[in-house]
């Protein structure tokens, strides 16, 4: 299991970033290229007041925004949707979008990257002709701190397979399993204690935990805390 700081880590500016004017902030959460997923990056993103991560297209990979700090709004395939604290949205094979602070402070949100399945396996089978850039069933963004949970199979995201936000209580108890899959998770809010077979680890919002494929973990929380955490396939793990 891998567990980085997130909000309080080293941040580094980006600037142009998709093009846009102006400088952002990156932080990765995955350090390297540890897991046995291809996982393409895990990262929060940060823009000041004003802010803009400019239009960009999607060819190869699919991604999973959330939104956990501040007011901005995103654009998507020609739509513009508002996105405050507790919003997802799913971008996929041929998405166009991009990303602006609304607000009078800092907008934060998680990345979640990963290579398209579809994508992957032209790469695999080259002699194949698949128009892996025709628009699957898209995903409006979504309030995700409403809905708890949201299966991502029916909007062509593969390898990703749902995502979670957990509003939680002192007592309550999340079951994490990464099995025939890798798991991300995120301390949104709170604090919680994170136990896997290594022992028991402390974890403060701003936090990401990272389980590999195999590996298991319980999550509780101390006092009220909210937890997001999503799930990617690892193709052939069970063989």
């Amino acid at each position: 299991m891998y567990i980085v700081d997130g909000i309080n880590g080293t941040w580094a500016t980006v600037t142009g970033v998709h093009g846009a004017a102006g400088k952002s902030g990156w932080r990765q959460l995955v350090p390297g290229r540890p897991l046995r997923g291809p996982w393409e990056g895990v990262e929060l993103a940060r823009l000041a007041p004003g802010g803009v991560s400019g239009l960009h297209r999607h060819t190869r990979t699919n991604e999973i925004y959330l939104v956990i700090g501040g007011e901005g709004e995103l654009s998507l395939d020609g739509a513009t949707y508002p996105m405050p604290v507790g919003h997802m949205a799913l971008t996929t094979l041929s998405s166009t979008h991009g990303i602006r602070n609304t607000g009078s402070g800092d907008f934060h949100w998680l990345v979640i990257e990963v290579p398209a399945a579809a994508a992957l396996h032209l790469v695999t089978n080259p002699k194949e002709t698949a128009d892996v850039t025709s628009p699957a069933a898209r995903m409006h963004p979504v309030d995700l701190a409403a809905l708890r949970h949201i299966d991502l199979s029916p909007f062509g995201a593969a390898p990703l397979l749902d995502a979670h936000y957990e509003q939680l209580d002192e007592g309550a108890v999340v079951d994490l399993q990464a099995e025939d899959c890798e798991i991300f998770g995120y301390l949104v809010s709170g604090a919680a204690t994170i136990s896997d077979a290594d022992g028991s680890h402390a974890l403060t919002a701003g936090v990401g935990v990272t389980l590999t494929l195999g590996e298991k973990a319980e999550l509780r929380p101390s006092g009220e805390a909210t937890f997001f955490w999503a799930r990617s396939k690892v193709e052939g793990a069970g063989r």
